[in-house]
């Protein structure tokens, strides 16, 4: 607890609050994980006195973004930026009750109705939580916790998949029941619980616990329809558990780029097998620079501050979205899913703008769902040697950003058809690709090196051609010589713009 106290932020907080002759209790998450001994993310500080005017105090000294969130309730968040680690965010509350006793007994889970009074040093814990805590036992704080606040059902998951604990029975039985008062909170509320759960290294495992308590379907209404669509060979499982096995599988993946811990790293992914890697990885060969660049990325945050590996993972959740829909049986007896991954990219954005995700996350579920199958298709064609230039530049050209995620998640997804039991030639066959498609992106596509384009549309309407869709057609035709070291210089693009003109073309 010394060292809590001696957070540069926690002594700010007690320095403005003495000023103020407001009292504090640091509560929750920060004080579980400090007597963990686990590293402190955020901080949540209940105050008696004025908690805006408080937040609105360290955010100026911080230099911070300062949110007010609730201004009848009195509660404001402090964010403050670490330089390519996630924001550290300082909530504060207005005490909920007449004393620190009633606050406490107010909350979620045992294990976070721990506080420490930032004026005596005192541990407060009035429900019991030093004793869960050991053992890592989610329990509610009363009996009516979860039902008063359904959220608190997907953060239970959450807390037991990140401690590696346990959801005591009666309080598991209370998760579940409230599965069916999920539609009571505010979207926001839930799409925060549902992101801040597939960040976590264990996102898989989460996933299928959610399902298992039935929360899954009641946020992802699209998954009941997958639970029993079945597939042909070589798919071994109906279409939701090939998603879950996709999504272990990715995990896995992850963890090589991030480490046990779950922390993105600076390991190598080159010579895999040598690191301990599966065989069904021993074709991924990443060089340090593109691993780093990839990790860079997969840690990277949106707008809203939501990890990008999150968004990843809901795409992948709602990757098969429209199977059902599109499922049809040809006169061989073979299942067949036309154009599920077009349909199944609008149902995934309309999912996600349901969960009220950003433009921006939207458009990457959408991409990553659209494009999922390409990688794979391009592993058939050109086989363990590696697709062609032209061929890579066309799905990255389409795919975009998602170009390094969409090559993890091909291999990711070959082995969710038949789990261990996938030939590792074809395991070998999608390493490739994602190999070659991830060197592509971050040595040639990706936008920080990227040449310019070689001419624009004055030019090619210099040539001749009159205003509309021929100019764009003809500048992507040049764009794309550009792009797979055809042609280096503008007269060479200006010629393959004129062979546009002629009568053949």
């Amino acid at each position: 607890m010394t060292e809590l106290l001696d957070l540069p932020e926690v002594a700010l907080v007690r320095e403005v609050a003495q000023a103020r002759r407001a009292q504090l209790i640091l509560v929750g998450g920060a004080v579980r994980d400090a007597l963990l001994g686990k590293p402190v993310h955020d901080l949540d500080f209940a105050v008696q006195g004025n908690a805006v005017g408080i937040a609105r105090v360290v955010a100026d000294r911080l230099g911070a973004a300062f949110y007010l969130m609730d201004a009848e309730r009195g509660t404001a968040r402090v964010i403050v930026a670490r330089g390519g680690q996630a924001p550290l965010h300082l909530d504060f509350a207005v005490c909920r009750g007449a004393s620190w006793d009633e606050d406490l007994r107010g909350r979620d889970f045992c294990i976070n109705a721990i506080a420490l009074d930032l004026d005596s040093g005192a541990v407060l814990d009035p429900s019991g939580g030093l004793t869960d805590l050991p053992r890592n036992v989610i329990r509610q704080v009363s009996q009516h916790a979860i039902s008063d606040d359904p959220v608190r059902a997907l953060r239970a998951v959450r807390i037991e998949q990140t401690l590696g604990g346990s959801i005591e029975p009666a309080t598991a039985a209370a998760v579940s029941a409230a599965a069916a008062l999920l539609d009571i909170p505010s979207p926001e509320r839930v799409r925060d619980e549902l992101m801040k759960t597939l960040a976590l290294p264990v996102a898989a495992r989460a996933v299928r616990r959610l399902d298992g308590l039935g929360l899954l379907g009641q946020v992802i209404p699209e998954i009941e329809p997958m639970r029993g669509c079945e597939q042909s060979p070589p798919h071994h499982f109906a279409v939701l558990e090939h998603t879950f096995v996709v999504m272990d599988y990715l995990d896995e993946i992850v963890q090589h780029l991030t480490g046990s811990s779950g922390e993105y790293t600076a390991g190598d992914l080159s010579g895999v097998q040598e690191s301990g890697a599966p065989d069904w990885l021993r074709g991924l060969s990443i060089a340090e620079p593109h691993r780093a660049a990839l990790s860079r990325q997969l840690n990277s945050t949106t707008t809203n501050d939501r990890l990008r590996v999150a968004v990843f993972r809901l795409a992948t959740l709602l990757h098969d979205a429209a199977k059902p829909a599109t499922r049809s049986v040809g006169a061989d007896g073979r299942v067949h899913f036309y154009e599920h991954e077009q349909v199944g990219a609008a149902m995934a954005a309309a999912r996600a703008t349901a969960l009220r995700l950003s433009g921006e996350e939207v458009e990457q579920i959408r991409a990553t769902v659209r494009h999922h199958m390409r990688p794979n298709q391009m592993s058939r064609e050109y086989g363990a040697n590696g697709p062609s230039a032209r061929a890579v530049y066309r799905f990255v050209n389409a795919a975009g950003a998602c170009t390094p995620e969409l090559a993890l998640f091909c291999i990711a997804d070959g082995m969710g058809k038949a789990g261990a039991a996938t030939p590792l030639e074809d395991a070998d066959r999608r390493a490739a690709v994602a190999t070659a498609l991830i060197k592509a992106y971050y040595d040639q596509f990706s936008p920080s090196v990227a040449p310019r384009p070689l001419i624009s549309g004055e030019d090619v309407l210099a040539l001749g051609v009159k205003q509309g869709p021929r100019i764009g057609q003809i500048l992507n035709a040049v764009r794309e010589a550009q792009m797979v070291g055809e042609i280096h210089t503008i007269a060479e693009a200006l010629q393959v713009a004129q062979s546009f003109l002629e009568p053949d073309n």
